[in-house]
């Protein structure tokens, strides 16, 4: 486990240093949206593990530029969960909601700088009361916490013509339902660098189409969930993964695909449900918004 978290520090600093525009594509909270943009990512991401653990989700993500500093996120979640000896579940999980707000810039000629905190919550739109023969269904199959949740945390961003690099640190405090599964309050950190592969040199007017990969890297920290209000023993547990996508970007729109696999899996209970490896396939397509007018006084 030290080698592990030894590893992930040195991923996210390297993840961190100075390196085209950062999309990342495990974490939403520092993707780049301008004033009055709307940004739409519809993602496919098809999850494997060991014990018949089986997981497809279609996590629908829009986010708006109200101003050049202000932005809205929502992120919906829906997909199918299967575990050996259960019936899948299938439906919609927790919707995400939360606002950012750039409080520090640097811009120049040909790079940015961003540090943007950002504050929502986590709504309970799926259900966390799966039965199965008139038994809980495990944590696993079960897609919502059951409660309205505070969600915060700062993102950081940096761009240059060549590399991108973004980082953010999030926490989801969940709040034990008095019925149902709850999962423990949730602590990610996350980074990603990002270096353009194609063209070899740009063009000195215009925006061309452009291939890119991202290296990513995802750490997670869970605390110990709730069955009916109590605490279940032995449930809290780390995580650390690590992505490789692709990424083919235009103008108005990005595909990606790639891969994450596990690096460091560290779960109190001695019979964990794990997951092995997951597959990322998205579509990310910019928009042009209605603005926000001000009306004068006459």
């Amino acid at each position: 486990m030290r080698t592990a978290f030894i590893f992930f520090l040195a991923a996210l600093f390297v993840m961190s240093s100075p390196g085209a525009s950062a999309s990342p594509a495990t974490f939403v909270t520092a993707l780049p949206v301008a004033r009055n943009q709307g940004l739409f990512r519809f993602n496919a991401e098809p999850g494997f593990g060991p014990s018949g653990c089986r997981s497809l989700q279609f996590p629908v993500n829009f986010a708006y530029g109200a101003t050049p500093t202000w932005s809205l996120f929502v992120t919906a979640n829906q997909g199918v969960l299967s575990l050996d000896h259960n019936p899948s579940t299938f439906g919609a999980g927790d919707a995400l909601v939360f606002i950012r707000n750039t409080l520090f810039k640097i811009d120049k000629p040909r790079s940015t700088f961003r540090v943007a905190p950002l504050a929502g919550a986590s709504l309970p739109t799926g259900q966390n009361r799966y039965t199965v023969n008139g038994a809980l269904a495990p944590g696993p199959l079960q897609a919502s916490s059951g409660t309205v949740d505070p969600y915060a945390g700062v993102t950081f961003g940096y761009n240059n013509p060549l590399f991108g690099a973004a980082w953010d640190a999030t926490y989801l405090d969940n709040r034990a339902a008095s019925t149902g599964y709850t999962p423990g309050s949730q602590f990610d950190a996350d980074g990603e660098m990002e270096i353009r592969l194609f063209p070899f040199h740009l063009p000195e007017e215009g925006l061309p189409r452009n291939l890119a990969l991202s290296i990513e890297g995802n750490y997670q920290d869970q605390g110990t969930s709730h069955v009916n209000g109590l605490p279940t023993a032995a449930s809290a547990n780390k995580t650390y993964k690590q992505d490789a996508i692709f990424e083919w970007a235009t103008l108005h729109w990005e595909i990606g695909a790639g891969e994450q696999i596990s690096v460091m899996q560290d779960f109190e209970t001695p019979h964990p449900i794990t997951a092995r490896s997951r597959t990322y396939l998205f579509l990310e397509y910019y928009v042009s918004m209605p603005g926000w007018r001000r009306r004068r006084n006459r």
